[in-house]
């Protein structure tokens, strides 16, 4: 039975409660009640140590909200609502969401009184024009397959909404709500129309965005105006990327940051149990991965991707690079879904050699990865592993949006990636793989997997849902588009005068909350 955390029964029984109560309460909404806290002092510096920097901000031009931009894109720019872990929404900008009775329209009411930073109002108008401008297909929005069932937003009056689905969608809350990306987050129109939201966002959250410095920090200062009296606590928030783990180790060390993330294991293994250091778990579904391009030689040979991931030894990777604090995985939906066995090729390099003998060409690939220590030891990694079956690797080094050009425009055999986690997995499933998707940088394509993607969004029937997701799993396994590292999980320290500091699922850490004890 599908565990119930992804939308399996736990959403069916919503759906059909919410179908049941909707000329009542609508949508199943949790009150944002701040967490209780003890004597919270006001004012100070947070310093927070991301691994990578932005990469801009705004939802058209934006490659990516991941690292230190994600972090600020979050404080900057609010949603309309967040998921609670029972899958309620909160209210954040949106105050309700109600479905009609075929749940094909669901109309949502603003709240009133906020304000952008800039001075813009908040209202149905900056809501209607963003994701208007997210599903115009002449704005080649990356992020547009994630939205394909909305088929129209409008306004009804100043401070209310009405999305207009192709057919009922059991993760529309979830896009609502969703964590990843720019999607849900409603930056200032005018913002937007200046052209500067990219690199100076503008939104209604507890924070102002002040200065990006690429490669060194990102600057916010406290919005006094916050619609949520008495928030945030911290009067400056400066986040910086720092690429190499020794020197974001260095830095957190010597009290030139205050938190950190990491997932290296002689960084965890020293800072876990530290009087000095609070320590939090991050654990995500997703996965990271090196991606195959399916539609370039010699990769477009099924033969040779299932050679690499059979010579691919993930175990002795995660053993090597990690001493093995990260998960393995062979599927990216981690405790959203279990699927059991989905068919991953397994670690035999006489399978491997088989495979390369009937392909029978001499196969040289190169493989593209982020210059920090952590990607360079992968392509040594990756060099030693495939030399037992013949196939030599060139390993290249590249900054972030060098790595996202190329995945994008697919001018690579083997690059790094991420599955990322999201609330409703299904979503990054459909992106991912879908054969008309720009999010699918493997180029893979498979007509009965389009089929099964469509079959899942249409579907309402959670056990339905699960059984064709895994089904999917296993499809996409067998064809073997990319190799997995490991499963996603992180720890953040944090110095112990930090208080507040909480680990939600599929979201950056909420710094919105948190206080510095003097």
């Amino acid at each position: 039975m599908a565990n119930p955390t992804i939308g399996g029964h736990r959403h069916h029984r919503v759906w059909r409660g919410i179908l049941r109560v909707v000329s009542a309460v609508g949508v199943i909404i949790s009150v944002l009640v701040p967490p209780a806290l003890a004597d919270p002092h006001y004012g100070g510096t947070l310093r927070m140590a991301h691994e990578l920097d932005a990469a801009g901000f705004d939802a058209i031009k934006g490659r990516a909200a991941i690292g230190a931009g994600g972090n600020a894109a979050g404080l900057v720019m609010e949603k309309l609502f967040e998921k609670d872990k029972q899958g309620g929404l909160i209210p954040i900008l949106g105050l309700s969401a109600a479905p009609s009775e075929d749940g094909k329209t669901w109309t949502i009411r603003l709240r009133k009184r906020v304000m952008f930073h800039d001075g813009t109002p908040f209202d149905a108008d900056a809501v209607v024009k963003h994701w208007q401008r997210l599903l115009n297909p002449a704005n080649n929005y990356r992020g547009r397959i994630f939205l394909g069932p909305i088929a129209s937003v409008e306004k009804t009056d100043a401070y209310t909404v009405r999305f207009n689905l192709k057919h009922p969608w059991i993760p529309f809350t979830a896009v609502l709500a969703g964590s990843r990306g720019f999607t849900a987050r409603i930056p200032s129109p005018r913002a937007v129309a200046n052209g500067t939201q990219n690199h100076a966002p503008v939104g209604t959250g507890p924070y102002i965005f002040k200065e990006w410095k690429r490669g060194d920090r990102i600057v916010l200062t406290r919005n006094d105006a916050y619609w949520r009296k008495k928030r945030p606590y911290v009067e400056r928030i400066v986040l910086r990327p720092i690429s190499d783990h020794e020197s974001r180790y260095a830095a957190l060390a010597s009290g030139q940051v205050d938190m950190m993330i990491t997932d290296r294991p002689t960084h965890v293994n020293k800072l876990k149990g530290h009087p000095q250091f609070a320590t939090y778990v991050l654990e995500r579904a997703g996965a990271t991965v090196m991606a195959m391009n399916c539609s370039k030689p010699p990769l477009n040979d099924v033969r040779v991707r299932r050679a690499i991931a059979h010579a691919w030894d993930q175990k002795k990777y995660i053993r090597a690079s990690f001493k093995d604090i990260v998960p393995s995985c062979e599927d990216w939906y981690g405790r959203q879904l279990n699927c059991g066995q989905v068919g991953y090729p397994r670690h035999d390099l006489t399978e491997a050699r088989a495979l390369m003998a009937a392909y029978g060409q001499p196969v040289e690939i190169e493989y593209i990865h982020t210059a920090t220590p952590r990607g360079r030891e992968a392509g040594v990694i990756l060099q030693e592993m495939l030399r037992d079956i013949d196939v030599k690797v060139k390993a290249v080094p590249s900054d972030f949006p060098g790595i996202m050009q190329k995945l994008f425009s697919r001018e690579y055999d083997i690059c790094s990636w991420i599955i990322p986690d999201f609330e409703e997995m299904s979503l990054i499933t459909m992106a991912a793989f879908h054969s008309k998707s720009p999010w699918n940088v493997y180029r893979f394509s498979d007509e009965e997997v389009d089929q099964l993607l469509v079959k899942q969004r249409r579907s309402t029937d959670p056990q339905v849902r699960s059984d064709t997701l895994c089904t999917i799993a296993r499809k996409v396994n067998a064809n073997a588009p990319f190799l997995y590292l490991y499963g996603r999980t992180f720890y953040v320290f944090a110095r112990k005068n930090i208080h507040n500091v909480t680990v939600p699922d599929h979201r950056m850490i909420p710094l919105e909350d948190v206080w510095i004890a003097p």
